[in-house]
């Protein structure tokens, strides 16, 4: 694994303008929101404090009387009220006018509780500018003895109000006011707004100027990588330039992974060109990819193959093409015989194995055919075989003669008997039928055990065939045996020649049977699938007397039996049988625990039986 590490570069410099791009905008956005909002809210409190002076000045210049007193004070108490008002008006005219001197920028005045009147000295507009909003005031100011202000109209023409009550001898008698044109305090915003602008153009400005010269150095780089990566994929000997920065770091780690990556290509094709098995590989097209030269001995192959679809190269008469298409449906197969007749040469015995082949994304990609020639393996086990079964035929003879010179023994003694004048009785003929019924059958049983008869495979529901089995049996010693079956539901097909399996399964169902004692007792079958070695299992245990170690060691042997009538031949045939569905078996058995007896079956796979070539 190649190790990078991260350094100040390029990528690092663009990320740095970028977010300094992005968050000059927004900081400069944020300042100008705080420092509007600071300096509006600065202003208007400076501005409130100036009208807050202003109505203190208003209110000591009035002195500590009323109206009421100013009323009486001007001898108008009998006039009517809107006299009353303006003469009060006029009468408070110069302290609102010495106010509005030392003011000159506010509108200041009074207001009465008792005539509910605005007294700003001039009787022209009197109740004129009297709104309900200003009512409202007002009424707030004098309820609840505070200053009320209030921020009028639109930027560029706002005013600023503020009302607060007037006491006299604690009782609120109206109220002070004061109101100012508020336009110079946006015009001074404005200018601040504008400065802020300016600052977040010339940041832009900066952020997007430095971003593209670096992003146009970034460019070139990759532009100089990329025209380097088309050179390498045309001459593997090609080394990337050094580049700067982090670009560097990238070019010492694609020279590093490429070297790597043809030191394994060429180890690999080492490996491919030493091993003797042979290996086709396809894409998903179906087109030949690769093919090691083991592969071009044993099936004839040539350069002129690569690229071509599967099919072109092998015809319809070998099953190569068909095996590597069923593959990339997700149908692979292992270890097949397959009988390969090459007209160039002999018949070869292939062992045949396909798998999928599968990226780092888990993604198909294709298929390869794995071949190995075991010809002179065959062969050679043929020769043993024959060797094994001459060494035996010995043995053999002599169980075949002690079996049949005992039947033979009887009947010849009767023979001799009869030819002495002595007349046959119903009892010895009795025993020269049976003995010779016995003969029959032994004969019957060692033609079939020395010359079994051919099998014909087929697909087969492995637990019917069971059931059926066991429902023949149960019919038989139902009432004796208990019987438990545990299938597995999803039990695919097995390829298998169903009587023949129908007669293992019976001679090993018998046994147990004859194992038990007095006939009575529990046979357990379980069936399962081995998807790994694509077997199908199956397991007879019964709760019989058991074997000893000496008895396991010979219980496939032709002859050997532990019954008084037995012939010593149905284990032996079982045995037959499952070798030659290239199965086996495994018998484990304690005396008096009872015998558990496995055999393993292949499953039906697509083209068992319809491809041509197979050694079924």
């Amino acid at each position: 694994m190649i190790a990078i590490n991260i350094k100040r570069g390029f990528i690092n410099q663009l990320l740095i303008l970028i977010a300094v791009l992005l968050l000059i905008p927004i900081i400069l956005a944020i300042y100008l929101f705080h420092m509007v909002n600071a300096t509006e809210l600065g202003m208007i409190q400076s501005h409130q404090k100036v009208l807050e002076e202003a109505m203190d000045y208003l209110d000591d210049s009035f002195g500590n009387t009323s109206f009421e007193d100013t009323v009486k004070r001007l001898n108008i108490e009998n006039l009517q009220r809107r006299d009353q008002e303006k003469a009060l008006n006029q009468a408070l005219k110069p302290i609102v006018d010495g106010a509005r001197k030392k003011y000159p920028e506010l509108d200041i005045g009074f207001y009465s509780k008792s005539f509910d009147v605005i007294l700003d000295g001039n009787n022209d507009h009197l109740h004129e500018n009297f709104s309900t909003r200003r009512k409202r005031n007002f009424d707030d100011a004098m309820e609840s003895e505070k200053p009320v202000f209030e921020v009028l109209g639109q930027p560029g023409s706002g005013q600023l109000e503020t009302y607060r009550p007037l006491m006299r001898d604690g009782k609120i008698i109206g109220a002070v006011w004061a109101n100012e044109n508020i336009n110079q305090i946006y015009k001074r915003i404005d200018v601040i707004q504008k400065d802020v602008y300016g600052i977040i153009l010339v940041g832009v400005f900066l952020g997007f100027g430095g971003a593209f010269s670096v992003i146009n150095k970034f460019v070139r780089s990759v532009d100089d990588i990329k025209e380097g990566l088309e050179t390498l994929g045309n001459d593997p000997t090609y080394v990337l330039p050094k580049a700067s920065g982090e670009l560097g770091q990238i070019t010492d780690a694609v020279n590093a992974m490429f070297k790597k990556l043809i030191d394994v290509q060429q180890y690999n094709d080492l490996i491919l060109t030493s091993i003797d098995d042979g290996t086709v590989s396809i894409d998903i097209n179906e087109n030949i990819i690769n093919f090691n030269p083991a592969a071009a001995r044993i099936l004839s192959l040539d350069n002129s193959c690569l690229g071509r679809k599967v099919d072109e190269v092998f015809n319809g008469s070998t099953p190569f093409a068909g095996l590597l298409k069923s593959t990339l449906d997700r149908k692979p197969v292992k270890d097949l015989d397959v009988i390969y007749d090459n007209t160039s040469e002999r018949s070869r015995h292939l062992l045949i194995s396909t798998s999928l082949m599968i990226n780092v994304r888990q993604e198909l990609v294709g298929a390869l055919l794995h071949c190995r020639d075991i010809t002179e393996i065959v062969r050679l086990q043929e020769s043993v075989s024959r060797q094994e079964r001459l060494a035996s035929l010995g043995k053999l003879v002599a169980g075949v003669a002690h079996e049949i010179r005992s039947p033979l023994t009887s009947v010849t003694g009767y023979m001799q008997f009869w030819n002495k004048g002595h007349a046959p009785s119903a009892k010895s003929l009795n025993i020269v039928n049976r003995e010779l019924r016995r003969l029959a059958t032994m004969t019957d049983q060692l033609l079939e055990f020395a010359r079994p008869s051919k099998a014909v495979f087929t697909e087969c529901d492995l637990n019917g065939l069971i059931n059926r089995s066991v429902q023949f049996f149960a019919d038989a010693h139902g009432g004796d045996v208990q019987i438990y079956c545990q299938m597995q539901d999803d039990l695919p097909p097995a390829y298998i020649d169903p009587h023949q399996i129908e007669q293992v399964l019976s001679n090993i169902m018998y046994n147990a049977y004859q194992a038990m004692e007095s006939g009575r007792g529990i046979l357990e079958i379980t069936t399962w699938h081995e998807k790994e070695t694509g077997m199908l299992g199956t397991a007879i245990k019964d709760n019989g007397c058991g074997m000893s170690k000496e008895v396991l060691e010979q219980i496939f042997e032709p002859f050997f039996t532990t019954k008084a009538k037995g012939t010593g031949l149905g284990m032996a045939i079982a045995h037959e049988i499952i070798k030659a569905h290239k199965g086996s078996v495994l018998v484990e058995s304690e005396p008096n625990r009872g015998t558990t007896i496995k055999f393993l079956l292949p499953e039906y796979r697509r083209g068992d039986s319809c491809v041509e070539g197979f050694n079924c």
